[in-house]
């Protein structure tokens, strides 16, 4: 997706030897099995920024892309917290609405109101965002790519980067399973395989891949209706309608970043341990669904960074850039990246205000991004 928003953003820019080459198929990677849920819940100021400038353009995709889709569809957000989050919960609603996103703090009381199928008696205080939504993820990347090509980009499929060409200190282009491509301009956003492209221009990028589960749990009949995406920082899950009948579950544990994957081999399914823990989650949440059941479940994976934010930078040889490490945001950011990669590319860093943020660097210098959560995941 960060590639396909990135050509699309540079052709915008009236760049147009723009080629996009996907190892595989568009969104055969993570994309396609990403959630694309688009919340506006962060803790950054630079995040805030960017999940502002996401949602928008999702929100009028059509117009933007000159008539794809994206299967936008608007639910509302709702996060609630027990205690022990409420401070910086409370601080991370101060920071947004301060950049201008709609948010507001709500009682258990009125979580009732919004969606009276939760249980909130564990719960002291939430927040709830009325604009926010999820996507289709092929939908969005298919769109992205049919405007990007319009304006003359290439897009080459089943076509693996095997090398990078060097002329000195200088990208010269890429080694491709078809052949060679000349470019002076190389911008590695393989998402997870991003750090072993990274590694071909002598490059290291400190990101690891992990295993992420999703289980879709069928709503019994009585029961079915719409209902918000509901994130939950006491059983840690993330919850979004899923075709009508069903309620899409995630998980939300730190400790998933530590099942450490080969993206090319991992197990995609989930296992009936996976499923059970994650109905058992849902349905505290949710009591309705004691009487649910699992529909299916599946796997994905995160391109994780130590402090669960992307890298956006100029690293190693001249004209190389890297867009990576989204650790499970980059569906729900892409907009905005591709915006920020596409001005990194024609302007360097002084491009966007918000670039140097997420200088590679920031790892050696021991500066790493915390928001208003601190170290736990990227909020």
């Amino acid at each position: 997706m960060t590639g396909l928003s990135a050509a699309f953003h540079l052709t915008r820019r009236g760049i147009r030897n723009v080629v996009v080459l996907d190892k595989g198929t568009i969104a055969s990677g993570g994309t396609g099995k990403s959630s694309a849920c688009v919340r506006q819940h962060y803790s950054t100021a630079e995040t805030c920024r960017m999940i502002r400038y996401s949602l928008e353009f999702f929100q009028h995709f059509a117009e933007r892309v000159d008539g794809g889709s994206c299967g936008f569809r608007h639910t509302g957000y709702l996060l609630g917290v027990d205690d022990k989050m409420r401070k910086p919960m409370e601080a991370s609603v101060a920071l947004q609405r301060s950049i201008g996103i709609d948010t507001r703090l709500v009682s258990p009381v009125e979580m009732r109101e919004l969606e009276p199928r939760l249980r909130t008696d564990d719960l002291v205080t939430g927040c709830y965002e009325a604009a926010s939504g999820y996507c289709n993820p092929v939908e969005t990347a298919q769109g992205f790519a049919r405007a990007a090509r319009a304006a003359g980009a290439r897009i080459l499929e089943d076509n693996a980067v095997l090398g990078l060409l060097l002329e000195g200190d200088r990208t010269r282009g890429v080694r491709t399973r078809t052949g060679d491509i000349l470019a002076p301009v190389v911008v590695n956003a393989a998402g997870l395989w991003s750090a072993r492209v990274a590694a071909m221009a002598g490059v290291e990028l400190p990101i690891h891949v992990c295993r992420h589960k999703i289980s879709i749990v069928s709503w019994p009949e009585a029961e079915q209706r719409p209902h918000p995406m509901v994130y939950d920082f006491v059983t840690n899950i993330y919850t979004r309608p899923e075709m009508g009948e069903h309620i899409l579950v995630g998980g939300l544990d730190a400790d998933e970043s530590r099942d450490a994957v080969d993206p090319d081999a991992y197990k995609e399914g989930v296992s009936l341990d996976e499923s059970t823990d994650a109905l058992a989650r849902v349905s505290h949440r949710f009591p309705a669904l004691a009487e649910g059941h699992i529909a299916r479940g599946y796997a994905g994976c995160f391109d994780v960074t130590p402090d669960w934010h992307p890298i956006l930078d100029r690293v190693g040889p001249e004209g190389y850039y890297v867009a990576a490490g989204f650790s499970g945001h980059g569906f729900k950011l892409s907009p905005a990246v591709g915006h920020m990669v596409a001005a990194l590319v024609a302007e360097g860093a002084k491009g966007h205000p918000d670039l140097p943020t997420f200088r590679l660097s920031r790892f050696a210098e021991g500066k790493p991004i915390r928001g208003t959560y601190g170290d736990w995941l990227m909020c």
